[in-house]
């Protein structure tokens, strides 16, 4: 009986490695295409990294001329899970059919893979920067916003809001070598000027529970900041603190303010206010913050992490974020919550509708230059502040800069201008000297 012969084995060579399935999948997790690239398919790899890259470019290059936002987000997640599953199950099975018969190529190094996820890492990040940056400074006929339908669309409802402005006004809109900032401007043409600074992602509108006691002793500048939503238009990045205090000194200047000028501002604004303040104080006459971001304390990490939720373009973030910052307004009755709503609606509206861009963040004035302020200067804070400690921020303002008038203002948190609307206005023109004059 004849025996067939036994199928000759190949000799092992020492480049010869085993394919573990386990590491595959490990390297796909790490990054898309690099367990491919592992079971030697580098052209797959490639592939796979380059689709990923081009994905998150075009990601960002649709946040900047679309206004659907979430649309976008969506289907770049979407795209990213399936190519990360593709990459996974791939690369697993690949693994399983090669076994013990793969010959390591050249590519097949720790350090290669590590050079390959850095170079497309850093890629990842380099592209939509550059991208980003091309984006936000085309200088465009819709400039600063998304599209000309996103435009359309927010002006046309910041004018709708602007005509409940409560006492007469009139606009400008004033050159300085930063862009166009508008201004919105109430009361005697004869009166001391009061230069009004809105928060982030806030308007000149934001005043208007305000205006009509202050507009009454004051020749009211309302100011829409030129590096956030509003009227105004940017034509250069600001990166600094200095590039805000140099374009509201030259908007003052360009406005005729002289040097006798009270400054006001809320939250984001108070900060500008209080940088103006350090640099410019021979400009100003005095000077009220109204619950100043940072400035006095660093900003809660609580605050940090429900303000970045809110990048999130849908809106329940938004009105989530609102509803705890302004817990006051909420609970005073239906009149403050749907006022919040409102300040909802404008909130994500601009975040919709104009080309996203970083604020400079505020910084926390150090003992030495809250000493150095000689300015009068006034400090208000609502005692339910989220944004930091209030008792805590009147308290280092007594040690360290007595000179500054440090007050609490009861049931009130960071909106403190519109459910304490009376208290803050006649408290301001008491400290600017208008007492005497008070209705």
């Amino acid at each position: 009986m004849m025996q067939s012969n036994p199928k000759p084995q190949r000799e092992p060579n020492s480049s010869d490695k085993k394919r573990k399935p386990a590491v595959a999948v490990f390297l796909s997790l790490i990054s898309i295409g690099l367990g491919q690239i592992y079971n030697g398919e580098l052209a797959k790899g490639l592939v796979l990294k380059v689709i990923v890259g081009l994905g998150i470019s075009l990601f960002v290059l649709s946040n900047y001329l679309s206004s659907n936002t979430l649309f976008f987000l969506s289907v770049f997640v979407i795209m990213f899970v399936v190519l990360k599953a593709y990459s996974v199950v791939q690369a697993y099975r690949k693994s399983h059919e090669i076994g013990s018969s793969y010959t390591l190529r050249q590519f097949n190094r720790s350090s290669v893979y590590i050079l390959l996820t850095v170079i497309f890492l850093a890629l990842s990040v380099i592209l939509p920067v550059v991208i980003a940056r091309a984006a936000l400074m085309d200088i465009s006929a819709h400039h600063p916003f998304r599209s000309p339908k996103a435009m359309e669309l927010y002006l046309r409802s910041y004018d709708k809001r602007a005509e409940e402005w409560p006492v007469r006004s009139e606009t400008w809109l004033v050159e300085t070598s930063f862009g166009q900032t508008f201004v919105r401007i109430s009361g005697p043409v004869d009166a001391p000027p009061l230069v009004l600074l809105p928060g982030a992602s806030a308007t000149s509108l934001l005043w208007a529970p305000n205006i009509e006691d202050l507009s009454l002793f004051y020749r009211a500048y309302a100011l829409d900041n030129i590096y956030d939503v509003g009227r105004s238009v940017f034509t250069q990045k600001f990166k600094t603190p200095g590039d805000f205090t140099s374009w509201l000194d030259e908007l003052f200047t360009a406005l005729g303010l002289g040097d006798n000028i009270n400054l006001m501002g809320l939250s984001y604004g108070g900060w500008l206010a209080s940088q103006y303040a350090v640099r410019f104080p021979g400009r100003l006459h005095r000077v009220v913050l109204l619950a100043p971001a940072s400035t006095v304390l660093p900003l809660t990490s609580e605050w940090a992490l429900r303000a970045l939720v809110c990048l999130i373009p849908h809106r329940h973030f938004s009105k989530s974020f609102m509803y705890w910052l302004m817990e006051d307004l909420v609970n005073a009755d239906e009149a403050g919550r749907t006022a919040l709503e409102e300040v909802v609606d404008n909130a994500f509206l601009g975040l919709q509708c104009f080309k996203p861009k970083m604020l400079v963040s505020p910084t926390v004035l150090s003992d030495e230059e809250w000493r150095s302020l000689k300015v009068p200067t006034l400090y208000l804070v609502g005692e339910n502040e989220k944004i930091y400690s209030p008792q805590a921020a009147v308290q280092r303002l007594k040690r360290v800069a007595p000179q500054i008038i440090a007050e609490l203002i009861p049931d009130a948190g960071h909106d403190l201008t519109v459910v304490q609307a009376e208290t803050i206005n006649k408290r301001v023109l008491e400290f600017l000297g208008s007492c005497d004059h008070q209705k």
